[in-house]
């Protein structure tokens, strides 16, 4: 439907007044995440990593910064090619310089073991951190089982997911963590498009026609 310069300036004003509500609320979501409850977590050093310079703890992923963004990725041992949604999601990971000056350190884990890890962030092109967390999810394993303990760190749905922690010196703590839907905030590719007439161009939350960056 056309319309005049000035029904689309009468509509628009009516929009911003909405975006603007939506970024109040979303600063205040932010807000209250930020508050949340931070859990200690035992013995952090337990939890291994095989990486490019060798195995390191949960705490060494730190990289000696405050903060630490854990993805964790679904790669599993020789299945050779990662998750579509998982990959679309990484594609978006920025330059981390940026993170950096603000004291945090972002890593990528998966449960394949590290030769097919490397092979393929290197056939995706992606330069941040990636590694094998075969060990910790053999370690969460064994820790509920045996011990009892509840790991409060594990993805969501038990495949993918975000988590957020934080030090204080040798002691880690979990402050957030997300899944499914809750890491479009990532998607910068979904919000460029929401901004066009044509939105999306997918069903429901699937992801449409979207292809690893080597298979357009």
């Amino acid at each position: 439907m056309n319309a005049t310069p000035e029904e689309y300036q009468s509509a628009r004003a009516e929009l911003l007044k909405q975006e603007k509500a939506a970024t109040q609320l979303l600063q205040s979501l932010a807000a209250t995440r930020r508050a949340l409850p931070k859990v200690p977590i035992p013995n952090p050093t337990r939890f291994q990593f095989d990486t490019p310079t060798g195995e390191q703890s949960l705490l060494d992923l730190f990289d000696g910064r405050k903060q630490l963004i854990l993805y964790h990725f679904m790669l599993g041992p020789g299945e050779h090619q990662g998750c579509i949604g998982c990959t679309f999601c990484m594609d978006h990971i920025p330059d981390l310089h940026h993170l950096h000056s603000r004291d945090t350190s972002f890593v990528a884990v998966a449960a394949a073991p590290l030769d097919e890890v490397a092979a393929y962030g290197a056939r995706m092109g992606w330069t941040f951190p990636f590694c094998s967390a075969a060990k910790t999810y053999a370690e969460w394993d064994r820790a509920e089982k045996e011990d009892g303990e509840t790991i409060s760190w594990k993805p969501g749905n038990g495949y993918f997911g975000l988590s957020v922690f934080a030090r204080d010196g040798d002691e880690v703590l979990h402050t957030y963590d997300t899944t499914d839907r809750g890491m479009e905030i990532l998607l910068s590719t979904y919000h460029l498009l929401d901004m066009t007439p044509l939105g999306r161009q997918e069903v429901g939350n699937g992801m449409g026609k979207f292809r690893r960056v080597d298979e357009y």
